[in-house]
Formats: C-alpha cells, structure tokens, sequence
C-alpha cells in the first residue's frame, strides 16, 4: 500500500510540475505577417524617386494585391510583438492606401475621391481598409493604431498617403525586428532629401524649412520627438546640425507647400 501510495503521489508530482512549467512559459506568438507579396509589388511598380506606377499595377496586378489586402485583413495582431504591432499597421496602412487608388484609378488626387467638396480629404474618413470580419478608416488606422497605440513621431516618415509631397514609401515592408533601425532611415532619407530640410540663413537669423506634415503633427514632435528643431536636428546631416547649433534655438520653421498631386509614376 506503502508503495503504490509512494507512485501516485510520484506521478501526481510530475502532473503538478508539468503545470507549473506550462503556466509559467511565455506565450508563443506568431512571426511577422508574410508580406512578399507586398515586397514583390514594391519592386515591380515602386520607386521612391518617382512614386506608384498605378497604371501597370492595375493592369497586370490588381488580384495580386486584393489578395493582399485580404490576407492582411485576416492577421491576428494580439498575437505579434509590440514592434510586429506596429509594422504591420504600417504597412496595412500604405498597402491600403494603394488599394484605394487603385479602386478608383485613373485619378489625379487622393483628394478627388473624396466626396466632400471643399477640404476633399473624407477619402480618410471611408471605411476602406478591410480588417477582420469588417472594416475601418485610413484615419482608424493612422490615429487610433499608429498614433495612440505607440506615440512615434517617427511613423510620420512611414506612412504614405499616395500625394507627392508625402514621404516615399519604403521599397520594403516594415518587420518587428528591425522596424527602430528602419523608421531611423526613413526619417532620415526623408529629411536630408529634397522635399526635407532646407536651411536659410541671413545674418544670425536662420529659418528651417520643412515638411507640411511637421505643422499638422506638431505636437507629436513636440510630445515624442523632443521638440520640431530638436527632431529635425538628430536626423539631418553634420553640417546642417552645426548650422542649427550656432543659431542657440533661436531657429524659426517655415513649412513647406504641400502637394496633393498623386505619386503616379507613368512610365
């Protein structure tokens, strides 16, 4: 009796062990989504110097990516990392804003889709980004996910809203495991191009021209960024943060003209 008691509590210890360990182990998550064919639409009709050739991609692509989109609308986000989390509402976002222009192709504007006639910007407000079992809005996406959910001035340099003077999508998606190092570059680029940083010195009075984007997100600079100068000075090149140093931040900012032309590229 002794004995058999002896094995029951033996295994019973090993059940309750099992248990335990199960209990105590991290969660396994998934990887990032498979975005290749986001990567092959990218390198097929892409390039950041001259924007979207939509013509093509509508005319040899389009299942291609409404496939996308439904696979992306499928992807279970709770179980991504953080950084997963956020390259995928990054690349949900431009890869969404695609799917409207091509919906609605030819079209000057991301404006002209719009059906409200004066501000023309409600294309933002429609729920055209396929998620789950629904839907929601470019804005859902851009400011409730991206904004809110993770307070990085730096997504303003990710996300493309199809205009000329947006910031070029990247020509590959965004992965968790790298997305620090590729918001960097991207705001980066972005900043030392020719839609960035102009500065204009005269006298001791130095003016730093920059992106529209930087005013209607101002306080996202302010709050998360360390403030407009301060953020545009970490990302410009060595000579333009000496320029900025000697101005002792008495630099003023100037935004730039902001064009909503489509980023069509007609090759």
């Amino acid at each position: 009796m002794n004995t058999k008691i002896a094995v029951w509590r033996f295994f019973g210890s090993l059940v309750v062990v099992a248990i335990v360990l199960t209990s105590g182990a991290p969660l396994a998550h998934a990887a990032d989504p498979d975005y290749s064919a986001w990567q092959t639409l990218l390198t097929k009709y892409y390039d950041p110097a001259r924007g979207m050739d939509y013509a093509a991609l509508k005319a040899k692509d389009t299942a291609t990516l409404n496939a996308l989109r439904d696979r992306m609308a499928a992807v279970n986000v709770a179980s991504l990392t953080p950084q997963e989390q956020l390259a995928y509402w990054i690349n949900l976002y431009n890869i969404a804003t695609i799917g409207v222009i091509i919906d609605n192709y030819p079209t000057k504007s991301i404006r002209d889709i719009s059906t409200d006639p004066v501000i023309r910007l409600n294309v933002f407000k429609k729920p055209y980004v396929k998620f789950g079992n629904g839907s929601m809005s470019l804005n859902d996406v851009e400011n409730v996910k991206i904004r809110d959910g993770f307070k990085d001035a730096r997504i303003h340099f990710a996300i493309n809203c199809a205009a000329a003077s947006c910031p070029p999508i990247r020509p590959e998606p965004y992965v968790g495991s790298k997305l620090s190092a590729q918001l960097d570059d991207q705001t980066r680029k972005f900043l030392n191009g020719p839609k960035g940083v102009r500065l204009e010195q005269k006298g001791s009075n130095l003016t730093i021209h920059t992106t529209k984007i930087m005013d209607w997100f101002g306080e996202d600079f302010d709050k998360w960024g360390g403030g407009k100068v301060a953020f545009i000075r970490k990302y410009v090149t060595p000579d333009k943060q000496q320029t900025i140093d000697q101005a002792q931040g008495k630099a003023r900012i100037s935004y730039q003209d902001y064009s909503w032309a489509l980023n069509d590229w007609k090759r």
